[in-house]
């Protein structure tokens, strides 16, 4: 049971992802104003959550079994000295469990802040396409997860709440047209900068 991911590495011990936000959640957050609309609902908060994964570069949820195989070629990788820093797709690491590089087992190093880990010692003569394989857990816990389904819930609020096609409506002798841009920005994958803010936190930076 795994599941190789679209941001470079595999889960080791899951073969699905889960929505951050279910059906009845979304109820309670908008009082159940679009339970017409259920299945519309469940497909676009799917589709917000791979949205978000997608921006942030990593799964977030659930807390699983990771493993990243790369190469010293990889951007992922920084050299200093003869230490290596390993930029793990992930902001909230909760364990290493092996690191292998070129086929050896290393066991002095250290995880830094933001999902940085620093591998003390590793040989020099060591090729450049030498295999890195790291082993670790990740995954945000389902109590931090409240600004995340909020957001979920807000982001798909908007979309079932914007006619899909509809760029102007008439009732009696009131019109209606919708602003092209604003229709865009109600997407449920749509991530507007007042969203990214919100996922600064959670996003992987720099090697990718």
């Amino acid at each position: 049971m795994s599941l190789l991911t679209n941001w470079g590495y595999t889960l080791t011990d899951i073969d699905s992802l889960p929505d951050f936000l279910d059906i009845d959640e979304f109820n309670t957050f908008t009082g159940g104003k679009y339970r017409q609309a259920e299945d519309k609902v469940e497909a676009e908060i799917s589709a917000a959550c791979a949205a978000i994964r997608n921006y942030i570069g990593w799964h977030l949820f659930p807390s699983a079994a990771c493993e990243l195989k790369t190469t010293f070629f990889s951007r992922r990788i920084t050299f200093v000295g003869c230490d290596i820093l390993i930029q793990l797709p992930s902001k909230y690491v909760t364990g290493i469990t092996s690191v292998h590089i070129g086929g050896v087992e290393y066991d002095t190093y250290v995880l830094e802040t933001n999902g940085i880990l620093h591998v003390y010692g590793v040989h020099q003569h060591l090729q450049r396409y030498s295999e890195v394989k790291v082993e670790y857990t990740a995954g945000v816990p389902d109590t931090m997860l409240g600004p995340i389904r909020e957001l979920v819930a807000h982001r798909v609020t908007h979309s079932v709440a914007v006619p899909s096609g509809i760029t102007q409506e008439s009732s009696g002798g009131v019109s209606v047209t919708y602003n092209t841009n604003w229709i865009n920005s109600a997407r449920a994958t749509a991530l507007p900068d007042d969203n990214k803010e919100v996922l600064a936190p959670y996003r992987v930076q720099g090697v990718f």
